[in-house]
């Protein structure tokens, strides 16, 4: 039986141990999560943290090896040993076979035992033989003979054979799952220890460190003066550990100045200025501390959390301790971040305004060359029919075609910098009214037909499906959108063509007209595609060398297809071309007729069938009231050639006296005048009751001009420079003029004869071909004279080569003449000569051919200008004893030797000899800008007035100047000087 009893506690005692062993995991577990939670805490408090975790370990350690009293141990052997009794005095019953006093004794037991619940003695049968108290309902069938601390079995033997078992049920020793743990004695004595031991730690631990801190060595009132100053400071000691952070440095990182003692200022995240990870070795701290030098002005960042971002001017300061060694640093922080941030922006702002700047600065350059070249015509072809110089009607006409032209593409000038300043001002005005797309795209299409032909490229419509026949949009605007883009198609498209492609594209929630403008163009990169629709920018700069333009066209067109609910997108290539696509809004079609193609490309051209309209008016006097002379002069003459009679007046005072006198049938009035202006004028009538129509002629075509005006009590608007036609529609909309039609007659086919006659003089009249060098050395003048007589013999030699098929040889002789022309000072000879040898190298006999012709042509044209004085005879003997008489050794305008003519060209040979002067001036100061802008005026200017031999020595002078290369600038000056001695005006 002992031994059963030896089981049986031992059975006891193990889930005891397992549950000592679970005890010390969970502690370890709440250990470690608090440990967790409170990592970063105050040097203080992880202190005391600390030292709790040892007592609490070494609680535990001394539990594990029995080293502590275990009262639950001891109440369990107590049980044990009642058990045990319990059984014995059961077991001398049963002997006896008294049952009565087996239950008695029983029974007895648990009277006397507080904690025993029930008991009863069971046969080995499993039939309980007495029971004492509800021992049925509660006891639970234990597994084998292993017993709890709530349920005892002992063994009951009779003689060596088991009779049975005695069971008692306990009060259980523990609350089962956490509540049982939570009042587990052991966890307890844990949790009153580390409560307590932490608040007397961290108390006592409070005046130690206290005592211990080296920031204590600084005065209190010291330490107040560090905290009042603006920039971060920290001590530092040799390791690198902070022993004292001033207040902006830790409200700075987000953290209290105690908080901050201990920590390695390595543990932030510390980078240079570019971005870089800072190395501990490169940090200043570091090389103060290791060299004892001071190390100023270091710019560093710091990344105080994932959105936060600061810039430093660090400042490191070595501290000397005891031997003169370095202990310490003391480190500023000045915090530079939003001085760095305005650097930036600023320097971005300069960098913006300099760009603006400089685009605006070459627009206006550009601009101002746009503006005087149709100015140039403009002035040049009225100052010729101002002298009378126009020989027959047809060239007058011409002049005044081209006056025209000028002065329209004059005002689209201004009109583009008019619409340009609407469009930064954020004021464009747009309506919507029925217009008919198709007919504005054909009508672009005749007016732009003219460019392309002088091209030599196609332009064309192509309908895609079908389209509206009209929809809700701003003509005008259209208009100019389609004009910008196939105009500028058309300037940067040499080959090919421009085809404009309208279709109609339809979605659930609106519709809109898509129109392509294709060309096979120059094209564009995606960089300068980027760039195209930039006001003041063109694609790249040389292309307004190139081309011309002011670079506002697209920017314009942009902005007007905004307007009118869409955009403009572009798709190009370099070299192969560039398509842009505006989309605008429709509105509404419902109700809309949808044209196909073959109808609309009929209908075009059905309508614009060229025609002039004719009007015929009834009996009117008109009073034209404007301060400008010409104004009224030319509104006077155009009234009266249409059949009106016109009165005028210079201001608004004598203007508004003459309406009140006489009876008008309507008044043209301008707004801006001396002494009254037409506001005033304009209310005073409308004051005195005249009711008759009054338009306003102005210039101000800008701003809310136009709604003024109407205001005050005009009835039309009119911007100038007048159009004439739509002067007139006005007029017979106004006073019930009578339309008449007649077709335009095909004046430009006599202007192509004449061009085409011109054309042929000039070709039978080739320009002579003259050494560039100067004449006034002698040595010079046997060089040229050496190379004239040598190159008819060089010339019959690359013939017979020719013929011989001897390339070998006919590569020499053109090399010889490549190099030998160009000392003589006939460059004309260079590049023939260089082709001609390249095709010799080939063995390509044809090309060979023409150059070896091209070059024989070239010296037909020589004129031996090495001269010797006039002799008695009035002709010029030259070095080679060959006597030209004046007139063949001369240069004169190739133009018709007309009278009218001769003023012209006397004028040009007056103004050459100054300009001249003032290239050699320039060209002697090293003004090149004025020299090339000289040369520029030679090149066009000569071949007006018939002089074009001039052309390619100014083009030269102008290049060379444009290069700044003074060399060539000398020679292209010697060139045009030597020509400009042999004009000869023949004698009328």
């Amino acid at each position: 039986m002992n031994s059963s009893l030896d089981k049986t506690v031992t059975d006891m005692d193990r889930p005891a141990k397992d549950q000592g062993m679970a005890v010390d995991g969970v502690a370890k577990s709440i250990w470690s999560g608090v440990k967790g939670v409170f990592t970063g805490q105050s040097a203080k408090f992880r202190i005391t943290l600390g030292l709790v975790g040892i007592l609490t370990s070494l609680v535990l350690t001394a539990d594990l090896l029995g080293l502590i009293p275990d009262r639950i141990s001891a109440i369990r052997d107590g049980r044990v040993a009642v058990a045990e009794a319990v059984a014995v005095n059961t077991t001398a019953f049963i002997t006896q076979s008294d049952l009565r006093r087996m239950e008695a004794n029983l029974a007895m037991v648990v009277d006397r035992n507080d904690s025993i619940l029930s008991a009863a003695v069971r046969r080995l049968n499993g039939k309980a033989v007495v029971t004492i108290g509800d021992h049925e309902q509660h006891w639970s069938v234990l597994e084998g003979e292993r017993s709890t601390d709530s349920q005892l079995q002992v063994p009951i033997w009779s003689g060596d054979a088991k009779w049975g078992q005695v069971e008692l049920r306990f009060i259980p020793l523990a609350v089962s799952g956490w509540k049982g743990l939570m009042t587990n004695p052991l966890v307890l004595f844990i949790g009153f220890l580390s409560l307590s031991g932490f608040v007397i730690y961290y108390f006592y631990l409070g005046k130690m460190l206290t005592a211990l801190n080296p920031s204590q060595a600084i005065p209190g009132r010291v330490r107040s003066t560090l905290d009042t100053i603006a920039e971060g400071l920290l001590v530092l000691d040799g390791r690198e550990r902070v022993v004292l952070a001033n207040r902006a440095f830790a409200t700075l990182v987000g953290k209290s100045s105690d908080e901050l003692l201990g920590y390695r200022v390595s543990d932030f995240h510390w980078t240079t200025t570019g971005g870089v990870q800072l190395k501990s070795t490169e940090a200043p701290w570091w090389m103060a501390i290791k060299s004892g030098e001071p190390q100023m002005n270091t710019m560093l960042r710091m990344q105080i959390d994932e959105s936060t971002r600061r810039t430093f001017m660090a400042n490191c300061s070595p501290i000397l301790g005891s031997g003169g060694k370095v202990g310490g640093v003391l480190v500023s922080f000045d915090d530079v971040t939003e001085l760095e941030e305005k650097e930036v922006e600023l320097r971005k702002s300069k960098e913006a305004a300099d760009t603006a700047n400089k685009s605006k600065s070459d627009f206006l350059a550009n601009m101002s060359h746009e503006i005087r070249t149709p100015m140039n015509a403009i002035l040049g072809f009225t100052e010729l029919l101002k002298r009378g110089y126009g020989r027959n009607e047809q060239e007058t006409r011409k002049h005044l075609n081209t006056i025209h032209s000028s002065g329209k593409h004059l005002l689209e000038l201004i009109n583009d910098i008019l619409d340009l300043s609407k469009v930064e001002a954020g004021s464009i005005d747009v309506e919507q009214i029925p217009c008919s797309p198709h007919l504005l795209i054909r009508e672009m299409i005749m007016v732009l037909g003219e460019k392309a032909r002088e091209k030599g490229i196609s332009l064309s419509f192509e309908p895609d499906g079908e389209l509206p026949e009209t929809i809700l949009s701003d003509p005008v605007r259209l208009r100019q959108i389609i004009t910008n883009l196939v105009g500028n198609s058309i300037k940067f498209t040499d080959s090919g063509g421009v085809t404009v492609v309208a279709r109609l594209i339809k979605s659930s929630t609106k519709s809109q007209l898509a129109i392509d403008v294709i060309d096979t163009g120059i094209g564009m990169t995606p960089k300068q595609a980027a760039s195209v629709f930039n006001p003041f920018e063109q694609a790249d700069s040389s292309i307004t060398r190139r081309f011309g333009g002011t670079g506002l066209g697209l920017s314009i067109s942009k902005k007007f297809a905004e307007a009118l609910g869409g955009d403009i997108t572009i798709n190009s290539e370099m070299g192969k071309g560039s398509t842009f696509t505006v989309l605008i809004d429709t509105g509404p079609l419902d109700g809309i007729q949808l044209l196909k193609p073959e109808q609309i490309l009929m209908e075009v051209e059905e309508t614009f069938e060229t025609e002039q309209v004719q009007w015929e008016f009834p009996v009117a006097r008109i009073l034209v009231i404007d301060d400008g002379e010409e104004n009224r002069s030319l509104v006077q003459l155009v009234l009266e050639e249409i059949g009106l009679m016109v009165d005028t007046a210079e201001d608004g005072m004598v203007g508004s006296e003459m309406a009140l006198k006489t009876s008008y049938d309507m008044i043209l009035m301008d707004v801006s005048m001396p002494v009254m202006d037409g506001y005033t004028a304009t209310r005073l009538l409308r004051d005195k009751g005249l009711e008759l129509p009054i338009i306003a002629l102005t210039a101000h075509a800008m701003g809310d001009v136009e709604q003024k005006c109407m205001a005050v009590g005009y009835t039309g608007f009119m911007t100038k420079p007048i159009h004439i036609d739509g002067l007139v529609n006005m007029m017979a909309e106004y006073l019930g003029g009578r339309k008449k039609d007649i077709y335009e007659s095909d004046q430009h086919k006599y202007e192509q004869i004449e061009a085409a006659s011109i054309a042929d003089y000039k070709t039978s009249h080739s320009e002579p071909l003259v050494s560039s060098l100067s004449l006034d050395n002698p040595r010079i003048c046997k060089i040229i004279e050496k190379f004239i007589h040598r190159l008819d013999e060089q010339l019959s030699a690359m013939e017979h080569s020719l013929e011989a098929n001897d390339f070998d040889e006919l590569e020499k002789l053109a090399h010889w003449l490549k190099g030998s022309g160009g000392t003589a000072g006939f460059s004309a000879f260079t590049e023939p000569a260089k082709s001609l040898e390249q095709f010799a190298r080939e063995k390509d006999k044809r090309q060979s051919v023409d150059y070896v012709a091209q070059l024989r042509q070239l010296a037909s044209r020589i004129v031996i200008n090495i001269v010797s004085p006039i002799d008695a005879d009035g002709a010029i003997k030259n070095t080679t004893g060959d006597v030209t008489t004046i007139p063949d050794q001369v240069i004169s305008s190739f133009l018709p030797d007309k009278p009218r003519m001769r003023p012209i060209i006397e004028k040009f040979v007056v103004r050459l000899n100054d300009q001249i002067v003032l290239m050699e001036s320039a060209c002697e100061h090293k003004n090149f800008d004025e020299l090339e802008n000289l040369a520029h005026w030679l090149k066009g200017a000569a071949g007006t007035v018939g002089f074009d031999v001039f052309t390619e020595p100014a083009r030269r002078l102008e290049q060379s100047a444009r290069k700044k290369d003074e060399v060539m600038t000398a020679k292209a000056l010697i060139t045009i000087r030597q020509i400009v001695s042999r004009i000869c005006i023949p004698d009328a």
